[in-house]
């Protein structure tokens, strides 16, 4: 394998607590009974198996984040809570602190580091204020603004054309297997990430060469 020269870090579930844990706090915040997590759930449930359901139609820039909101408070009232991101909710989930000291050593350690995650346009400033304006991070890969979504090969492509490197030049970090193997067929490098992110904050180092 060729040296890395940039590493893409998914952000919900990767940068951020695990999926799980996202899901117990926003609960926690919006104060929802067990009913009405589980009518709110309900309104979503083609998010999970279609890829034409409009939130991942929101994630690809073809339609408006808000005309989302209003859809699935149509589904079900209050829905929308779980993706405003002006309000707490899965967008404004908390890091991990150990990811962000990951994201911290690999900019000590001159490695470019690119977000590479579906989301919504209105979570760029979000994104951007968080990881960008600080240096955590070099770009960040919004799918809502370049029309394709992981894990198609679609949003793969435009990031090695905007990177200048082939693939194999790139290691990426995700929690979702089917991310993972997309990527792995075009030639790049990956690592898979579990709840417990220590395991895989070690394997990243040593594939980078420079193990704490």
């Amino acid at each position: 394998m060729g040296a890395i020269e940039l590493v893409l870090m998914d952000w919900a579930g990767t940068v951020t607590v695990p999926m799980s844990q996202m899901m117990r706090e926003a609960i926690d915040r919006l104060q929802w009974s067990d009913d009405e997590l589980g009518r709110a759930l309900s309104a979503l449930s083609d998010y999970f198996t279609s890829d034409d359901s409009m939130v991942h139609r929101a994630e690809r820039g073809q339609i408006d984040d808000r005309e989302l909101l209003v859809w699935l408070d149509e589904q079900h009232p209050g829905a929308s809570a779980l993706f405003d991101v002006d309000l707490p909710s899965f967008i404004n989930a908390a890091d991990r602190p150990e990811m962000i000291d990951l994201l911290w050593w690999l900019q000590d350690n001159d490695v470019e580091v690119w977000l590479a995650t579906n989301n919504f346009a209105t979570a760029q400033e979000m994104l951007a204020a968080r990881y960008l304006d600080s240096g955590l991070v070099n770009a960040i890969v919004n799918s809502a603004l370049i029309g394709a979504r992981k894990p198609d090969g679609a949003f793969w492509e435009i990031v090695i054309d905007a990177s200048g490197l082939d693939a194999g030049e790139m290691l990426l970090v995700d929690d979702n297997v089917a991310n993972l193997d997309a990527a792995a067929e075009l030639g790049m490098a990956t690592m898979f990430i579990g709840d417990d992110a220590a395991p895989a904050i070690v394997d990243i180092k040593t594939r980078l060469g420079r193990p704490s």
